[in-house]
């Protein structure tokens, strides 16, 4: 898609909501960004962020590379000086035995993900984009998700002042947006900003979100904006299509009461995770490399057993249940014994437990599921 070209300062537009409309347009251009001598370029294809360059000489890979240990400082000088000479630092560090070629690749991936994060950090400056083919194509190009990249970069901004502009005052109201589909299944979210995603069913707002969140307002304020920059929530009535255009869908506005089952339905999920992944770690650090076949047994009879509820639901990397997909089916089946229910896939696990590990093991786990639960229930 075409963007017309677009130029201003970062003191009246900040870089989050500059971003999001070229992403979200599937934009390919140039971005440039000055602060007094230094310039940092962005380069935009089919709306990904896909490589950065900057005239700051801390940005090179080699000094990169120098701060983590990774090279010498005789190394380093002597590709500052053939870099005059118009040569790639990343090549000559290859050639001179410096870096081995594959360290290239994911030394330069860092580097680009650096500046962009780095970005983030300006809030003064004049930026200009470009519309149009990008000027080269370059071998190494980042491979992380463009909405990855935003939260992270999001994450790593520490300001308050900053985070209060970028997310609005306690009435700013937040819904999922129609793209957040798409968006999530690429993600790496924390179960925590899942967790944020999964309470947000309807139109809410900050504070409304804030009250039924567990987490620190700070933090959950700053999740609201990387998720609004990354396109999974819509600002409303801001991100709304103008009026006579055709809206995305009607849209669901909730009751009080049901605002409060909803928040109750994703505390409950939480802490069922809670404890899913602290049997999720005993079991792994038990059983190691058999410790997949065991949670696909497990999960595949509660699956047949309580097909409602675990209905298209992953099982994430860290022993998480997929809250977006859990809070989808309890609410779209009206399912009531849904914590029953979840307390079932942790009785068949025990069971293999008991198979598998043998009866001293399995009490050791079992031991540990019960004192998490007597501490949920102090909390």
């Amino acid at each position: 898609m075409t963007l017309p070209r677009r130029t201003g300062t970062l003191e009246n537009e900040s870089l989050p909501a500059l971003l999001r409309p070229l992403v979200r347009g599937r934009g390919t251009g140039v971005l440039r960004c000055r602060r007094r001598q230094v310039v940092k370029t962005v380069y935009v294809s089919e709306g990904r962020l896909i490589f950065a360059t900057s005239t700051d000489t801390d940005d090179r890979l080699g000094e990169m590379l120098l701060r983590k240990g990774l090279i010498t400082y005789r190394a380093l000088e002597d590709t500052v000086r053939a870099l005059q000479a118009g040569k790639r630092q990343g090549t000559l560090l290859v050639e001179n035995g410096a870096i081995r070629s594959r360290d290239l690749i994911a030394g330069v991936t860092e580097q680009v993900q650096e500046i962009i994060y780095s970005l983030f950090r300006w809030d003064e400056g004049e930026y200009e984009f470009t519309p149009g083919d990008l000027p080269s194509r370059e071998v190494i190009v980042l491979r992380m998700s463009t909405a990855d990249l935003l939260m992270e970069a999001i994450r790593r901004v520490p300001q308050w002042s900053r985070i209060r502009e970028g997310v609005g005052g306690l009435e700013q109201k937040y819904a999922l947006s129609g793209a957040m589909g798409r968006l999530i299944p690429d993600m790496s979210l924390p179960h925590e900003e899942h967790n944020l995603v999964a309470l947000l069913d309807g139109t809410m707002n900050v504070e409304e979100i804030c009250a039924a969140s567990d987490r620190p307002d700070f933090m959950v304020c700053r999740a609201l904006w990387g998720l609004w920059a990354s396109g999974v929530l819509d600002r409303v009535p801001q991100d709304l299509p103008p009026e006579g255009a055709a809206p995305p869908g009607p849209e669901r506005v909730e009751s009080p009461a049901e605002r409060t089952r909803g928040a109750s339905v994703i505390r409950e999920i939480e802490r069922f995770n809670e404890i899913h992944r602290m049997v999720f770690e005993l079991v792994t650090y038990e059983m190691r490399e058999r410790a997949p076949r065991f949670f696909e047994r497990a999960f595949q009879q509660v699956a047949v057993e309580h097909e409602a509820l675990f209905e298209g639901v992953a099982v994430h990397g860290s022993g998480d249940l997929d809250p977006i997909g859990l809070r989808r089916n309890i609410a779209s089946g009206e399912l009531v014994s849904y914590p029953k229910d979840l307390d079932r896939l942790l009785e068949i696990e025990m069971d293999v437990d008991r198979e598998l590990l043998g009866e001293k093991k399995a009490a050791i786990i079992q031991d540990g599921i019960l004192a998490l639960k007597e501490q949920q229930l102090g909390k």
